[in-house]
């Protein structure tokens, strides 16, 4: 249970910054929402319970600089949820600020480094809504809350003192435990008032473990665990420091309202200490402005049961011992050097459904069965092997007798016997060696076809078993379709336009490998379609359209590609426009006839922009060819339609995974080799005669389109037959561009995982990888 409440346990730090990007995902969506409606009493409590548990997570792996900042968020957060603070634009604005510095102190900590930057003046932002709020309060009447008396309390422990809840075996137990240490009974009572009250009894375990070992509790560790109220947890403690440490960092503001300490051995119970009952007026005082600093260190806690949703929730239990470590600048120095990068023990997670893991099991368990049959039918040959021995024996040794009786035969029918009293002699004799094999082939035969059915049942489990752990891997597309409306509200303040996001698809799957190359070409287009596309507002009224323009982002799968569209409804693009800037590039020849399909592909040039100037935001041309380049790397396509005047659209096509791909097989001379099938666009049986030479090239005519040929024996060094009268081409393609491989042979599809190449094969020009 220890190594979970361990700051430096790598296993937690990786819980934890996957949970704090998912929760810092969680605040930025749902401020948008909240934005757009202010009375979301969902968003609302969504961004609530995302910014707590973010802080006590922060807290328990020692981020204080994170859990500090995010607890004045957490506030303002509060206040909203209750009303007092309104949410406007300033309030919105504040908020996304602050998760921005979230984001920047998570990503210091990657790098193991902690944010120190000056956030003063957002904090002054946050405090003022703060301050705004306590105002409203005052107007309305409050009930005044009377401070618990410390009497009764005291009675009330000193009653539960009086009888110790141990048999003499549990006491004897928890002294081999303790190896000669002391063991102490420490008995707290928490404030049923804390907002967090379910937890205290896991705080103050925190706080015991770093004084010695907890051996038992009581209530038993793991109902600390459950969401429930202790009013009086006991702690049996074996303390390898000084016993008053225990009460005084024990004591923690809001959570415990008496801690009293029994020991075991001497049975005697020292005085209890109250809380600070005794000053009631600062204890019905909430701060939400002054705080520890945030290189304070601080007593930390608990990984809190979550067991359907995996959350880490943690709360910071500040006060003394922050104090504490403040007065020892060299104990706190020390924890800053012992802390090791956080980047170097957070790697890529994947969360997946419990079913498809489900499914997964269900799969091995009938491959498990298969392998069982296998065996079954592996002994079933070997005795249909055994039998076909002996019966191959049976019939050499009637062989045998046969031709050593021939001669006898011969002399009987010389002596006058006839051939019919012959022939039932022999059929007598060796009539069964006809049928000597006739069980071996019933027994081979069943053998074989139980061989095929579960070969074929293998097949099946095997197809599935391969979708399934491709499934595994499948994330849906809202995982980055999520962070463009964020995006959008920034460019279009940025740029004052007005702007709505669709999001269309988002539950559409595809391989984590592909989305996380995925983000930066979405980026570059949504970009490019606000800046470029939408119009301003009174541009748009003059040519009739609504104010807002329209961007629209949408997944869908079609077979096995998933098919991603970017569009919008603003000035589309200007054709004779980017041929102007293409002949002043140098790109193309002033007299050339080119498409619209033909332009449009121009803007994906390295440098080409038809931006008047300069911007923060584009205009220096390095947004579309890293599109086109990413996209390609993930082998996939990436086409452009636009009319202008009404908008344009980008459409990407992608694999759904990269681990394993469709392959066309051809032979090329002795060896095979596998082309990608997203890449073949047909293939062809062509004659010698059909192939033509123009500049020294080798073409031919495919539906009045010359198709350039090049042989891949020739590319490779292969050994091959050219002279022959027939040959196969395979026409492959990307985008608008198209050659066509000449090789021996089509053999057909089949899916191949390809294996990168090493060594000196890393640079084999039209070699991907190997396959077996």
């Amino acid at each position: 249970m220890s190594d979970y409440l361990d700051p430096n346990n790598e296993e937690l730090l990786k819980d934890f910054f996957a949970e704090a990007q998912g929760q810092v995902d969680t605040l930025e969506q749902n401020i948008l929402v909240l934005e757009n409606d202010p009375h979301n009493k969902d968003a609302v409590d969504e961004i609530f319970r995302a910014a707590h548990t973010l802080k006590g997570g922060a807290a328990t792996v020692q981020m204080f600089e994170l859990s500090e900042f995010t607890h004045v968020v957490e506030d303002v957060l509060d206040e909203i949820r209750t009303g007092t603070v309104k949410v406007n634009e300033s309030v919105v604005d504040t908020l996304l600020k602050s998760i921005d510095v979230i984001k920047l102190m998570l990503e210091a900590r990657l790098e193991g480094e902690v944010y120190e930057e000056d956030i003063s003046g957002l904090k002054n932002r946050l405090t003022s809504f703060l301050a705004t709020g306590a105002e409203q309060k005052a107007k309305a009447p409050s009930k005044a809350t009377k401070p618990a008396p410390v009497e009764p309390v005291a009675a009330a422990i000193a009653s539960k003192q009086s009888s110790l809840p141990l048999s003499e075996y549990e006491v004897l137990e928890l002294k081999q435990a303790a190896e000669g240490r002391p063991i102490y009974r420490v008995m707290v009572e928490f404030d049923e008032a804390n907002p967090m009250n379910s937890v205290g009894g896991i705080q103050v375990f925190a706080v015991l473990k770093e004084l010695g070992s907890v051996l038992k509790t009581i209530p038993e560790f793991d109902k600390l665990y459950e969401d429930q109220f202790w009013p009086t947890v006991e702690y049996f403690v074996a303390l390898d420091k000084d016993p008053q440490l225990v009460q005084k960092k024990c004591q923690i503001p809001d959570v415990t309202t008496l801690v009293s300490l029994q020991d075991l051995d001497k049975e005697a119970s020292s005085v209890p200490v109250p809380k600070a009952v005794a000053q009631p007026e600062k204890a019905q005082t909430k701060s939400s402005v002054a705080k520890p600093p945030a290189s304070a260190p601080s007593v930390n806690v608990n990984q809190a049961s979550a067991k359907n949703t995996g959350e880490v929730n943690a709360i910071q239990a500040s006060g003394e011992s922050e104090k504490e470590a403040l007065a020892n600048p060299e104990e706190h120095e020390n924890l800053k050097e012992g802390k090791k990068p956080a980047s170097s023990v957070v790697g890529s997670i994947l969360r997946v459904d419990s079913k498809r893991i489900d499914n997964l099991l269900n799969l091995v368990s009938e491959t498990v069965i298969s392998k069982a049959t296998f065996s079954q039918i592996s002994n079933q040959f070997g005795e249909a092997l055994n039998h076909l021995q002996e019966a191959s024996l049976a019939y050499r040794t009637d062989l045998k007798e046969l031709l050593e009786a021939l001669p006898q035969y011969l002399d009987e029918i010389q002596k006058g016997k006839t051939v019919k009293e012959l022939k039932k002699t022999l059929q007598e004799r060796f009539g069964k060696t006809f049928s000597l094999f006739d069980p071996v082939e019933t027994q081979l035969k069943g053998t074989v076809a139980t061989f095929r059915g579960t070969a074929q049942n293998l097949g099946r489990i095997i197809g599935e078993l391969h979708e399934g752990v491709l499934r595994i891997r499948m994330v849906p597309i809202s995982q980055i379709f999520s962070r463009f409306p964020r995006l959008v509200r920034d460019l279009s303040k940025t740029l004052n336009k007005k702007i709505s996001l669709v999001i269309d698809g988002e539950e559409t799957e595809l391989d984590k490998s592909v989305i996380e190359d995925l983000l930066d070409p979405l980026i570059h287009c949504v970009r490019n379609a606000i800046d470029h596309g939408i119009e301003n507002a009174a541009l748009r009224q003059e040519r009739g359209k609504p104010e807002e323009g329209r961007v629209l982002l949408s997944a869908r799968n079609e077979g096995n590609m998933i098919v991603i569209e970017i569009s919008d409804d603003g000035n589309g693009i200007d054709v004779e426009a980017v041929k102007q800037k293409g002949v002043e590039r140098g790109l193309v020849h002033p007299g050339k006839i080119l498409s619209d399909v033909e332009a449009f592909n121009l803007i994906f040039e390295p440098g080409f922009s038809t931006a008047e100037k300069v911007t923060n935001i584009s205009g220096r041309g390095v947004g579309l060819d890293v599109v086109r380049k990413q996209i390609e790397k993930l082998n996939g396509t990436v086409s452009i339609w636009s009319e202008k005047g009404l908008g344009s659209k980008f459409t990407i096509k992608l694999p759904l995974t990269l681990a394993i791909i469709q392959g066309l097989l051809v032979r090329v001379g002795r060896e095979v080799y596998a082309i990608p099938i997203t890449s073949v666009i047909d293939s062809h049986r062509i004659k010698a005669t059909e192939i033509k030479v123009i500049d020294n090239y080798e073409v031919f005519n495919v539906r009045k389109d010359v198709i350039s040929l090049m042989r891949l024996n020739r590319l490779f060094g292969i050994e091959a037959d050219e002279n022959v009268p027939f040959h196969y081409v395979v026409v492959v393609g990307s985008g608008d561009k198209k050659i066509g491989l000449v090789v021996d042979a089509l053999i057909g599809e089949e899916d191949v995982v390809i294996k990168p190449l090493k060594d000196q094969y890393t640079n084999t020009p039209g070699i991907a990888g190997a396959t077996i």
